[in-house]
């Protein structure tokens, strides 16, 4: 608080507090009355970080020209904003949302037993702050006092200007006029009065050529008292222009034993008004909130009745009754009850004058039952269940929970749930229904009784009637149909279903299907069979033509038939020639034995400057997984889905290959074949040598024959001092790669080729990190100085 209040004197010395840049020249006619908070709140964040005493701020106040009363007003202020963030904090701290901010204000100020007490932080928020506003019109019945200031503007025919101040006796001095007393006038009195005077100056005034206007400038302060039961109560200089509720909020407003039912405000040692800040609260509206005068008093009466609100309201804590108020008076200040409230009867805790005592107060007495000073109002919620609740479940056409009225029956509550379903099982419902000491029961009735009258009996409330499906009391019935059709998996099982409806509802077979062996695969039923543990399925073979005659067979619920694909049957495989040939794109295989050299006679051959050595290859490989899922697969999945499989796990790999000896030797075991995929790029004539890793300048250097490795090195700047040398590799054109290898206490590094990435891997961190010799004699020295302390304390 010290530190704040320091830093804001000096922003004052430097002119800018104000929203308007005031000069240093101008701080004596600083008014701390003309500041909003929100203008001392901002600079206040800014000045927390520096730090300065209360009794250095109040040693430079003199001597920066500021008047004693301005630095009261000051200190007034920044100790009744600092009480209203301590406050916010509060609410803040305890985790509660934006929406149920202004609500946690309202109760911030506690209880002796630690209950908030409703609207208690009003005034001690910095989200309502009921601050004046300075910028308005003045109000008509605002009465003209010493020091405040007027601006006379005379316009027209003639013009001036005026700023005068009204003096402590009342008067106003303007030049060639002389003393005029407006104290104690309303502003439209004193432009009358003051007009009146300029006539004898400005003689076109009367003659409507020359005008004259009166406005108030800066306003003064006046001394305003709060006594009582305020959370701060004292003497305040604020705003003339201030009222009731301004000065409230300066003060923090009632305390915890305040009245907030009950202010008071006295001018010449009479009551001139009675405030209710509940009607506030409640309605919106500011009633009685009067001007005030200077030397008025405002006195917070200590509360006269307080009770308590708990359980099923929407807002619970202490609320402040006065008078002949009734119980539903408060329940409007609490918001009402909640959706949940019971309220045919409210349990009311009242003091005697030996003890407590319980009522009962009925919902039709809320508007007459007057409150007492420590009343108790608690509302308990609805209980969780239903006077009047069945529910029905199961194959009717609207199931749900109706209404049980009178005796109603089981065949009543099927008709009001518009009857059966089509696939009701009628030979079986259930009823569970619940027992006096709560537990449940299940009853059973026949359907068909039921519905045909000769059997119905009446139901009770909590009543759950359930009418099952006949169809989903059956077993889900399915057959399967796998390999050479377009949409293979599991289908309905119909009545009379036959194998060529299975092959339509599975969009009909493919170009590729062998019709000579469609099998037909069905559980073992029988028994006997299944006793003896070696058939658990019978096998149905079938030979078709291509309109699929013959077909007729009907299936069984779980039949599982596979058409197999033509033996030897295949796509045609594609692969990719890229680079320096005649002809370079895709080409289709005709045979399986076809090779690297064979696509390469069907492009045309190689261009003039394509490079044979730089050539790779690119092939699509399975992985691991792909693999094993595609043998986990091989008897349920089409040959699609294997397809789909191998695509979703297969991975590019680089296939190095040697070309030129392949064009000179076709058919060596060099020359690869080839398979469905593959792409083969062959480059341009290669310039350059790639280095990278741990050398001093990675970059490309142009390739120079028959020099060594060490050559491409030094290139790059050498080893960079973390280089592993000896792991050292070459990765050549064509995807091969060698490594480094040792000779005796020599390393033979690999031979460069055109086209050549040459990779010098870094150290391992334990290797690179070896200590130096100058840390080793050290380390050393210390072992040394350590050993000879040991013997000497041993000595």
């Amino acid at each position: 608080m010290k530190k704040i209040l320091f830093i804001l004197f000096c922003l004052f010395i430097n002119g800018n507090l104000y929203c308007q840049n005031i000069g240093f020249q101008e701080i004596k006619s600083i008014k701390v009355d003309n500041l909003s908070d929100d203008q001392i709140r901002n600079f206040v964040d800014q000045v927390t970080k520096d730090g300065y005493t209360l009794e250095q701020l109040e040693e430079q106040a003199p001597q920066s020209g500021m008047s004693p009363e301005e630095w009261k007003k000051l200190k007034a202020r920044i100790e009744s904003l600092t009480a209203s963030e301590k406050r916010q904090d509060y609410v803040s701290s305890a985790s509660i949302s934006q929406n149920a901010k202004y609500e946690a204000d309202l109760y911030s100020v506690e209880s002796n037993d630690g209950t908030r007490i409703y609207g208690s932080s009003l005034f001690n928020t910095s989200n309502l702050t009921f601050e004046p506003n300075l910028r308005l019109p003045t109000p008509e019945n605002y009465l003209l006092g010493p020091d405040d200031e007027l601006i006379i503007n005379v316009f027209g025919f003639n013009e001036n200007n005026y700023r005068v101040t009204i003096s402590p006796e009342g008067s106003i001095y303007i030049s060639g006029l002389g003393l005029v007393h407006v104290s104690g006038l309303t502003i439209e009195q004193a432009k009358k009065l003051i007009t009146n005077k300029l006539t004898s100056l400005y003689n076109n005034i009367n003659s409507d050529k020359t005008f004259v206007s009166v406005t108030l400038g800066n306003i003064r302060s006046i001394k305003v008292i709060v006594v009582g039961e305020a959370f701060r109560p004292g003497t305040y200089d604020v705003p003339s222009v201030s009222s009731v509720f301004n000065t409230l909020n300066a003060c923090g407003g009632p305390n915890r034993n305040g009245s907030f039912r009950e202010i008071k405000v006295i001018r010449n040692n009479k009551t001139i008004a009675l405030v209710d800040v509940y009607d506030f609260l409640l309605t919106g509206e500011i009633k009685n909130n009067i001007q005030l005068h200077d030397q008025d008093v405002l006195k917070i009466e200590p509360y006269k009745k307080r009770i308590e609100l708990k359980g099923e309201f929407k807002n619970t804590g202490y609320f402040e009754a006065v008078d002949g108020e009734s119980f539903q008076k408060i329940v409007n200040y609490a918001g009402g009850f909640t959706t949940n409230a019971y309220r045919d009867k409210i349990a009311v805790y009242r003091n005697t004058e030996k003890e407590k005592r319980v009522e009962d107060l009925a919902f039709n007495n809320f508007s007459s039952f007057t409150v007492e000073d420590g009343d108790v109002f608690e509302v308990n919620a609805l209980l969780d269940r239903f006077e009047n609740r069945v529910q029905i479940k199961g194959a009717v056409f609207r199931p749900g929970t109706y209404a049980l009225s009178g005796d109603m029956t089981i065949k009543q509550l099927i008709e009001k749930a518009d009857g059966l379903k089509e696939d009701a099982f009628l030979h079986r419902g259930t009823v569970v229904r619940e027992k006096d000491n709560k537990e449940t029961e299940i009853l059973s009735f026949n359907v068909n009784a039921v519905i045909s009258g000769e059997s119905d009996f009446p139901l009770k409330k909590e009543d759950i009637i359930t009418i099952a499906s006949a169809i989903e009391m059956q077993e889900v019935k399915k057959v399967s149909i796998f390999g050479e059709v377009k949409n293979p998996g599991e289908h309905d099982y119909h009545e009379n279903i036959t194998l060529q409806d299975l092959i339509f509802a599975a969009g009909g077979v493919k170009d590729n299907a062998e019709l000579r062996n469609i099998e037909i695969y069905r559980l073992e039923t029988d028994p006997d069979v299944l006793k003896a543990g070696k058939q658990i399925a019978k096998q149905h073979t079938f030979t078709v033509d291509k309109n699929l005659d013959g077909l007729d067979f009907s299936l069984e619920p779980h039949d599982i038939a596979i058409i197999r694909p033509l033996s030897g049957y295949t796509d045609i495989k594609k692969v990719m020639l890229e680079g320096e040939v005649l002809y370079p794109g895709n080409y289709a295989l005709t045979s399986n034995q076809e090779r690297i050299s064979d696509v390469i006679k069907k492009a045309g051959g190689l261009r003039m400057y394509a490079y044979p050595e730089g050539a790779f290859m690119i092939r699509k490989i399975a992985t691991t997984i792909a693999r094993e899922k595609i043998e986990q697969n091989i008897l349920k999945n089409t040959s699609d889905k294997l397809i789909d499989s191998v695509d979703f796990f297969q991975k590019e790999s680089i296939v190095g290959i040697k070309l030129g000896e392949i064009l000179k030797k076709p058919g060596s075991e060099l020359d690869l074949y080839l398979e469905n995929g593959d792409i083969i790029s062959i480059p341009k004539e290669l310039q350059t040598v790639q280095v990278q890793g741990k050398v001093l300048l990675p970059s490309l250097v142009r390739y120079s024959k028959n020099q060594s490795f060490m050559y491409y090195i030094n290139r790059s700047g050498g080893f960079s001092p973390n280089a592993l040398k000896r792991k050292s590799f070459v990765i050549y054109a064509n995807g091969e790669s060698q490594a480094t290898r040792r000779v005796l206490f020599f390393r033979n590094y690999p031979e460069i080729k055109p086209g050549a990435k040459i990779h010098v891997p870094e150290k391992p961190k334990s290797e690179g990190n070896r200590m130096s010799i100058g840390e080793t004699v050290a380390l050393t020295s210390s072992l040394v100085t350590v050993a000879a302390l040991i013997i000497s304390l041993f000595r």
